[in-house]
This record gives structure tokens, sequence and C-alpha cells, in this order.
């Protein structure tokens, strides 16, 4: 697998969810989430990226989910997670769930995306406008959950003509199964796939 150039010029992060209700206790899903987030560290290992990639002079782009009232009250053909997220009223824009968590809010090298309603964020919200209109080609990808948005944006983005690194071990999933399924797949479609503590280094020399 070919090592990806981190350039701050044609780079930057794009961080999935980074909500309380996937990586908080306070979660509506933490029955489901809450293991893996924190046997992996997921909150620390995605500060530790923002936080390099501001000393790598790397821009950060948070993909948010988010929902109000009149969609959970009107939306017709829920598939199987939009159901547990309607059940759960997650990402309740009313709530605290879909507020960033403290660690990881947003800075002045943090751009943050409209709301995805959907997995990825390359349709359902202005992702791939705002990547290209800064000169992005290439994404280091981390963030929640690895099965669905991570691994929705990542196809996405790969398909929409980027170069895509995955951080693979600052996310997590509903149960292990889920996790190494993502991570599978994240083995053949992304360019590159790398642990935290690597990306950390690169994202730092980058500028």
């Amino acid at each position: 697998m070919t090592e990806l150039e981190i350039d701050a010029d044609s780079t930057a992060v794009l961080i999935t969810d980074p909500q309380i209700d996937f990586l908080k206790p306070e979660s509506v899903v933490w029955d489901k989430v809450g293991e893996t987030v924190e046997e992996n560290a997921v909150v620390d290992k995605i500060r530790r990226l923002r936080d390099a990639a501001r000393e790598g002079d790397v821009p950060v782009f948070y993909s948010p989910h988010e929902y109000e009232d009149a969609e959970y009250d009107s939306w017709e053909h829920l598939n199987t997670i939009d159901q547990i997220m309607f059940d759960t009223r997650m990402f309740d824009i009313a709530g605290d769930g879909a507020d960033f968590v403290p660690e990881l809010e947003p800075d002045d090298n943090t751009f943050v995306l409209s709301p995805h309603k959907q997995l990825s964020g390359f349709w359902s919200n202005d992702a791939q406008i705002q990547l290209r209109q800064r000169g992005i080609d290439t994404i280091v990808l981390a963030g929640m959950s690895a099965n669905l948005c991570v691994e929705s944006h990542l196809r996405d983005a790969v398909e929409n003509g980027f170069e895509v690194l995955t951080v693979t071990d600052a996310t997590a999933a509903a149960g292990e199964e889920a996790l190494q399924a993502a991570l599978t797949n994240y083995g053949f479609i992304a360019h590159e796939t790398a642990e935290t503590d690597d990306v950390v280094e690169r994202l730092a020399a980058a500028e």
C-alpha cells in the first residue's frame, strides 16, 4: 500500500460525527457503541489528530449528523440505522446529543460542514464542494462510526476522485464484529490505512 503524501496545501482531516451521541456515556446509543469507543480511546485519538493538523497547518473538517422535530415526525422509508436513530432521537438538535464533545469543540482551524442526513456527506451535505473549493485532493479520515458514516464517507470520497488515508484506530462501532468488518473494507477501499501515532507525526510535519 502506497504511503500518501500529507501536504498542507492539498490535504484535510475529515472527522465524521464527533458528537455526544456517539462519543460520550450520555449518548442515547451508548449501550451499542460505548465499549469500543472506550477501548479505542476514540475521543483522545481524534483530539490528537486535530491538534497535529493545527500544528502542521492542515485544515480540519467536521461532518456532523443532525435532525429536527419535523424530520423525526415526517420521514418515511427509514432503513435499519435510520430507525434506530429516530427511535432514540439520536442527534436531536433540540437536545445535547448533537453537540460536539467538549474536547473536540471546533477551533479556528476547523470547518463545520452542513449536517449530513444519511451516512455520507458527499451527497447529503456540502463535503465535496467545501473540500474542492479549498484545493483539497487528499483526505485523512477518522471518526464515527466505523462501518457506517466513516465507511460511507470513504467510499464516496474515493468514488469522487479523492485519495483517502483512513485512521484505523480512531473509530469505533456497535460491537467488535462491525468494527472488524469496517477495517477489512478500509483495507480494500482506502488508498492507505494507518494508526493514529503514525498519522499524528505526519500531520504535524506537513507544513
